[in-house]
């Protein structure tokens, strides 16, 4: 997928007058992009649309102006939008108790480096980003990226069933992919 430029965004008057309409089709996406891989693990596929997404409603937020701190965000977040033959998700691990997630993230250390993809006997391992986990701690949020082999892109042309998990000793689970999401991951790899 093309990477964002600054020509890309929106200016924030132009923005805000969009907003409404492109904020409901964005989240509509992101839901068809988001997989639940148990009750507090979920996957969000990331592209184009949901990097733009994020840098507009950060420029937004921040009421940012100038091209050179815009360019800023551009640089931070463009590395999220896969090219090639990759897949990115941010991993969110999700428990709104306050301290049962503080208790729980120290037994998540390098969940990051646990997750998989899977099609029947061919699986992927998503490489984590770097520094999202300590030795005693991990982020709530994690960066994955999977790259695809010619044989898993052969299996999952062949419509054979899309699995993702992570096999971390305090986390083991795995979910299959539903169709809307397979049909956004196969749209991914046509756009690259």
């Amino acid at each position: 997928m093309k990477k964002l430029e600054l020509k890309d965004l929106m200016n924030l008057f132009e923005y805000e007058k969009e907003r409404h309409g492109l904020r409901a089709e964005t989240m509509a996406m992101k839901d068809r992009r988001r997989l639940h891989v148990s009750d507090t693990l979920t996957l969000l596929f990331e592209n184009r649309r949901t990097v733009w997404y994020q840098i507009q409603e950060m420029m937004r937020a921040e009421r940012m102006v100038e091209d050179d701190v815009i360019q800023e965000e551009l640089d931070t977040y463009c590395p999220l939008i896969p090219s090639g033959d990759e897949w990115k998700a941010t991993l969110y691990i999700e428990i709104p108790d306050l301290d049962v997630l503080k208790r729980t993230l120290p037994k998540l250390v390098d969940i990051e480096q646990s997750f998989y993809a899977r099609i029947g006997d061919c699986t992927i391992r998503a490489v984590g980003e770097e520094g999202r986990s300590r030795e005693d701690y991990t982020s709530t949020v994690h960066y994955l990226t999977w790259t695809l082999t010619s044989e898993f892109r052969e299996k999952l042309a062949g419509g054979e069933p899309l699995f993702f998990g992570a096999d971390h000793e305090n986390a083991k689970t795995e979910a299959e992919v539903p169709p809307a999401l397979r049909d956004e991951l196969m749209r991914d790899l046509e756009n690259e």
